[in-house]
């Protein structure tokens, strides 16, 4: 079990996925265009290179995001902070719901485009910008939280790597 800190591994991965994260968040909107007239919608005028960069780069969130996984299990992860039950709580929700998102978000891609599932671009749209958004939002506000108001050194975690 990790006692003060995150891994360097974990840090890192921490930091790739958050790159890998906005890169496909400024390039979505042109994902939707191309899927679109791909199901001979209107047609668009995005280069379709984009599409194979932007299945990859979903497919190295949904691998980083399981090593992640793996590594929590192997390294473990420091003791959460001491705060308020309810909030401990809400920081708990919002990392397994970021986990569970950074996960089922490029798998329901990976099946709206190769199967040409609508339903399954309605998921992953949805996953990735209202559920998404909102979810980074409360972590970067938790972190910001940790930081300015309560200083107690929580966001140094993902930071600076834990002695082990």
């Amino acid at each position: 079990m990790v006692s003060g800190g995150y891994s360097a591994r974990q840090i890192a991965l921490h930091w790739i996925v958050f790159a890998l994260v906005a890169f496909q968040f400024v390039m979505g909107g042109a994902m939707t265009h191309l899927f679109q007239a791909g199901l001979r919608g209107p047609p668009t005028d995005i280069p379709p290179i984009w599409a194979p960069i932007h299945i990859v780069v979903g497919d190295l969130i949904l691998l980083l995001m399981l090593a992640r996984l793996l590594l929590r299990r192997r390294d473990g992860v420091p003791p959460p902070a001491k705060q308020h039950p309810a909030l401990q709580g809400l920081a708990a929700i919002v990392h397994a719901a970021l986990y569970v998102d950074l996960i089922g978000a490029p798998v329901a891609g990976a099946i709206a485009y190769f199967g040409q599932s609508p339903a399954f671009a309605s998921l992953h749209h949805l996953m990735v910008r209202p559920i998404l958004i909102v979810l980074v939002g409360l972590h970067v506000a938790g972190a910001l939280w940790h930081w300015l108001a309560a200083r107690d050194g929580v966001m140094m975690r993902m930071l600076r790597p834990a002695r082990q």
